[in-house]
């Protein structure tokens, strides 16, 4: 009786294992076949012109929706606001789209940042176009309007902290920390309103007397598409191994 206990035992643990290890070849088997063919050029992380041609190829899987990741180009973005207590008076962009994200070009890859981070600087060129409302505290009906908006040569800094894990297939893989950006507008964006009317002119007036409004709805723009290309980057790499899209060294990586 302790003998067929024993075997059945036996048996249980031997089918577990058996399961466990259909179950990892056949995740690494999707993996190799999700992994080919990758149209990636593999860039050393100083060769900042192959990382340029890689920057156009991820920008193309990512506008695929490729391993899930969401596109950005064109973005509908809800809402942003502003609020300026001061002057009594509030800006609400609606139903935000922007478009040119896909050629965003990589200024500059940075290494060995404070805390270990690393970074890359973006320039991009926008178009936008939104439903643009003024409230303020002396008129009962909000003010609305369509605003179309060139946001030309607007830089984001992004920094992020980052490791390297070994998957169960034995590849190593980037982790990408939480990451900061800043952005930067080197020219206030320019704008027109639609239709011509009472209330477009006044904001028209408004805006061209507060640049600074069109500057921040500038940065929230850029911003929320920047955190979408980093989350983006970050769930490809979690799938990717780095050898398919990186000649590296782990000292010289990031």
């Amino acid at each position: 009786m302790v003998l067929l206990c024993v075997k059945f035992a036996l048996c249980v643990i031997l089918a577990f294992e058996t399961l466990i290890g259909c179950d990892a070849q056949f995740a690494m088997r999707r993996r190799e076949e999700m992994m080919s063919p990758l149209p990636f050029p593999t860039c050393r992380a100083d060769n900042i012109d192959c990382l340029r041609r890689g920057l156009r190829t991820f920008m193309f899987l990512m506008n695929t929706n490729h391993f899930g990741m969401k596109s950005v180009d064109p973005a509908i973005i809800d809402s942003v606001a502003l609020a300026l207590p001061e002057q009594q008076m509030s800006f609400f962009l609606r139903r935000v789209n922007a478009t040119g994200v896909n050629w965003t070009k990589l200024v500059e890859r940075r290494f060995n940042l404070e805390g270990g981070r690393s970074g890359v600087l973006f320039n991009s060129d926008l178009h936008v176009t939104a439903q643009l409302t003024m409230e303020h505290a002396s008129r009962f009906v909000p003010q609305t309007v369509l605003i179309t908006m060139d946001i030309q040569s607007v830089e984001s800094n992004i920094t992020y902290p980052w490791s390297i894990q070994q998957g169960i297939d034995n590849e190593d893989y980037i982790v990408i920390g939480p990451e900061r950006i800043a952005v930067r507008n080197k020219r206030t964006p320019s704008f027109f309103l639609q239709p011509i009317t009472k209330d477009s002119v006044m904001l028209d007036q408004v805006l061209q007397m507060r640049p600074s409004i069109l500057e921040h709805f500038s940065n929230e723009i850029t911003t929320v598409l920047m955190q979408t290309i980093v989350e983006n980057f970050r769930k490809f790499a979690s799938m990717v191994p780095i050898r398919y899209y990186y000649q590296y060294y782990v000292d010289d990586l990031m």
